[in-house]
Parts: C-alpha cells; sequence; structure tokens
C-alpha cells in the first residue's frame, strides 16, 4: 500500500512538473540553455538581452571586461569551457584566430548579416582565410572627454592632456594599445605597427611625460564616469558609454575629437571554439542585427550602429549625430584598432610606464 502511494505521489509531481514546463516552456527552456558571454560593458544590456531570453527561452550571462587583454586571458584560461562569445575589437581578433580560440560563422544561422553597411560585411579584421570569424556589432571613436565647468572651451588638440594645471587630474585607460595615440598625435601614418626600438625612441618620451598627469587608469566605464563624477579628474581619453552616464547624471561632460584625429574601435561577436551552444550562439548574433536590438544597445552605450534595420527606428538627428548619413566617409577617417605584431613589446612599455 505504502508503495503503491509512493509510486502515486511521483506519477503526480511528474505530471504537475510536466504541466508547468508546457504552460512556460521559455522557464523550461531557460533552464537547459545558457549562452555565455564575455566581453565589453554595454554589449549584453537588460534592455535588449531580456527580450532574447523570453523569445528563445535561453538565459543570456554576461562576464564584462575591460580591456582584449583581459577578454583574451580569461578565454584562453577557461580552454573552451567558459564562455561561448567573445566580443572583440579589432586588436583583438586575430589574435584569437591565431590562437585557434575561435571558429567561422555560418552565416546561414545570421539572415540579417545581408543588411549590415557594406563596410562591416566580410572586413579585414574579422575576416580570416576568406572565412567570416566574426559579426560586427558596433563602432565608434576614443573620444576626449572633458569637465566643461572646468575645461571652459572646447580642446582643440590632444595636448590640452599635457597642460601643467591638469596635472593629476587626467585617466587614461589600463590598456597598452593607448601606445597608438601617442604615436598618432605624433603624425605617425603606421600607428599600430611600431618596432621595439622605435617604441624606446619615439613613443617613450612623449608618453612618460604624461605619467605625472593622470591621476588613475580606469579599467571600466563605470569607473571613469565616477572619476568625473568625484571631481577626480577634468579630463581623460574615453568612450561613449561614460559620456551617456555621465549625461544622465546631469553632469556638465563635453566630448570631442581633436585635430591630431583619433584612434576607435569595430567590434564583433566571435564564437568560441568548444561552445556547446552553437546553435543559440548564431541566433543571438542574428537578433543583435535587428533594429529592435540594435536601438537600445545604440542608446545605453552611446556606441554607433551597423545594420540598416536600425535607420527607420532612429530620428533625423540620431542618424546624424552618430554618422549613419556619411558612414563610409566618417568611418574612413578614424584610426581603428589592430592587432599589433609585437605586442608583447608594447606591454612591458606600458607596464613601465605604469610603474612609474
Amino acid at each position: 500500500m505504502k508503495l503503491k502511494r509512493l509510486i502515486s505521489s511521483i506519477i503526480c509531481i511528474g505530471l504537475f512538473v510536466l504541466a508547468a514546463c508546457l504552460s512556460f516552456p521559455e522557464i523550461a527552456q531557460a533552464k537547459a540553455c545558457t549562452l555565455r558571454i564575455i566581453g565589453w560593458e554595454g554589449y549584453m544590456d537588460t534592455s535588449f538581452a531580456k527580450p532574447f531570453e523570453q523569445k528563445y527561452g535561453c538565459k543570456v550571462v554576461s562576464t564584462y571586461a575591460g580591456s582584449s587583454d583581459e577578454m583574451y586571458a580569461k578565454i584562453k584560461a577557461s580552454k573552451g569551457k567558459t564562455y561561448d562569445l567573445v566580443t572583440a575589437s579589432g586588436d583583438l581578433t586575430k589574435r584569437l584566430y591565431d590562437a585557434h580560440l575561435v571558429e567561422a560563422i555560418d552565416l546561414s544561422l545570421v539572415p540579417n548579416y545581408k543588411d549590415l553597411f557594406p563596410i562591416f560585411q566580410q572586413p579585414a579584421y574579422n575576416t580570416f582565410d576568406g572565412k567570416p570569424y566574426g559579426v560586427s556589432i558596433a563602432w565608434g571613436p576614443d573620444f576626449l572627454i572633458y569637465d566643461k565647468s572646468v575645461v571652459k572651451s572646447e580642446p582643440k588638440s590632444w595636448d590640452v592632456l599635457y597642460q601643467p594645471e591638469y596635472q593629476g587630474k587626467v585617466s587614461l585607460p589600463d590598456y597598452p594599445i593607448f601606445n597608438a595615440d601617442i604615436a598618432l598625435w605624433k603624425g605617425s601614418s603606421h600607428i599600430y605597427d611600431i618596432s621595439k626600438d622605435q617604441l624606446a625612441t619615439e613613443i617613450k618620451p612623449d608618453l612618460f611625460r604624461l605619467r605625472p598627469q593622470v591621476r588613475k587608469f580606469w579599467n571600466s566605464q563605470g569607473e571613469l564616469a565616477q572619476l568625473f563624477l568625484n571631481k577626480e579628474i577634468s579630463l581623460a581619453w574615453g568612450w561613449p558609454v561614460a559620456i551617456e552616464e555621465l549625461k544622465r547624471a546631469n553632469f556638465p561632460v563635453g566630448a570631442t575629437i581633436p585635430q591630431e584625429g583619433t584612434t576607435g574601435w569595430s567590434d564583433s561577436w566571435m564564437l568560441l571554439k568548444g561552445s556547446p551552444n552553437k546553435e543559440i550562439a548564431h541566433a543571438w548574433m542574428d537578433y543583435m542585427l535587428t533594429g529592435e536590438a540594435q536601438k537600445p544597445m545604440t542608446e545605453v552605450t552611446g556606441y554607433w550602429a551597423v545594420s540598416k534595420q536600425v535607420l527607420p527606428l532612429l530620428t533625423a538627428e540620431q542618424r546624424r549625430d552618430s554618422h549613419l548619413e556619411d558612414i563610409e566617409n566618417y568611418y574612413s577617417q578614424i584610426h581603428f584598432w589592430e592587432t599589433v605584431p609585437n605586442y608583447d613589446d608594447w606591454v612591458a612599455l606600458w607596464n613601465e610606464f605604469r610603474g612609474q
């Protein structure tokens, strides 16, 4: 008798669970499906991740990183067991490919790929051996950000970072790729191809002159925004995420691209080798090219869209501000990050600079 009751109870519980799963399939699926992404802050924000989760019944788990170096180290250490996708900038894409940490994208599973602006379809920074290893996400320049209550007029040159009145009031990224900015300011035309000797003779003197100016090296845009809000800094090299956060806080933030020009980034989703969630990873990449995802992504991050699907959803002012109406011309003026062949030399110089 007791055995019959036990069996009946088990059957009832099983039927109850089955009914719940049938009534709420997204919950049942979410338990079985988790999409794990490592990348730049803002790219997996809940404002557009949540609709994806509801549609596909798959939980998006985000790990934010402050630099390409951090992403590379974590991916390599995970041995393909921790992440499915990475948001890779141009200084990371080839490093991941050369290390055999990523695999080619199946574009048949990304039908919205066709709606990318032409410059983002199989660009050099995510195409290797003629195959697409990435799907573009967003792009933009590195800005000179300033506190308008302290810096009264818009700076015309990056030289403002060296001015004595801003000693200890500057923030820079904790990121060796910044060496390229020094090269750009000096007028170099090959800012990502700098030998060890050139680093020592051409970059080091101007880089090290900046050290007394630096209050802190930032590791996230939230940290950078807080430095401004705390009035610890007046100037910084930074990204639109911090600018948008400061605007939301009604901070008197200014941002400009000085006359020397600037570096920038064009980011891609890349599929990590060994991912057990390839199908849902492709679904995410495809979803992120829709206007419904691109619009909130640009609003949260301040980054600029890559898909034509977003155009009908933006105002004329938004399209103008993000240069979507003259995208190819504006894009050509930014010195986008590239994978540096002698990156270890760049890291060594940067570590020496930081340790001063």
